[in-house]
């Protein structure tokens, strides 16, 4: 019974965790734009007792229709070749600000990997033997590399059960690794399961 309370809260907490963090982002940048918002509905309406019961909804409606209107623009002009000259001059400005340049940097990265639709943040799925020989794990691979004498290494991330945001970095062989056929939703889920969601059928030899 404590095992199944546990395994639900945390399939609970991960599912909702995504909803959470878009609402939340979707609020604040909502929040930003109600300010000038509310100025812009005084403006486009009346002053008036309707007006007064319905001013913080149309408000938010406004600040909704900013929010999409600024996003659409921004994306407008930055796929435009002079809006392209000013954002990497901005990018520039960026660059020249400690810490911020790391923050900036490493959110970008974050986002490029995930919505690069060519290459998935995860590549794909392989078990290796870890912490010991004979006991196998499953990994995620987040990128390939080569040595100075031409041999293969995969990126691979390692996360933990049953949190899988956290983890190890390992640069290992390729021909220390299996591949397996299962996609990297699948072995989240047996992560965040710690097996419970494992198919009856193993990929180990």
């Amino acid at each position: 019974m404590n095992n199944k309370f546990k395994y639900y809260i945390f399939i609970g907490f991960f599912s909702i965790f995504p909803i959470g963090a878009t609402i939340w982002l979707l609020k604040w940048l909502l929040t930003v734009l109600v300010g000038p918002a509310q100025s812009i509905t005084k403006i486009l309406l009346p002053s008036s007792t309707l007006f007064n019961a319905t001013q913080p909804y149309a408000s938010w409606v406004i600040g909704f229709i900013l929010t999409v209107s600024f996003v659409f623009t921004f994306g407008f002009l930055v796929s435009s070749f002079f809006g392209r000259i000013l954002f990497s001059k901005i990018e520039q400005i960026i660059a020249q600000i400690p810490i911020v340049n790391t923050l900036y940097k490493t959110i970008k990265s974050v986002i490029e990997s995930i919505s690069n639709s060519q290459n998935d943040a995860f590549q794909k799925v392989v078990m290796l033997e870890y912490p010991r020989k004979g006991i196998w794990t499953l990994a995620l691979v987040t990128g390939e590399s080569k040595n100075k004498d031409g041999k293969k290494f995969y990126h691979l991330f390692l996360p933990t059960s049953p949190n899988p945001t956290s983890g190890y970095m390992l640069y290992i062989p390729t021909s220390d690794v299996k591949e397996i056929d299962m996609s990297s939703e699948e072995a989240i889920k047996i992560i965040i399961s710690g097996g419970a969601l494992s198919p009856k059928e193993n990929q180990i030899d």
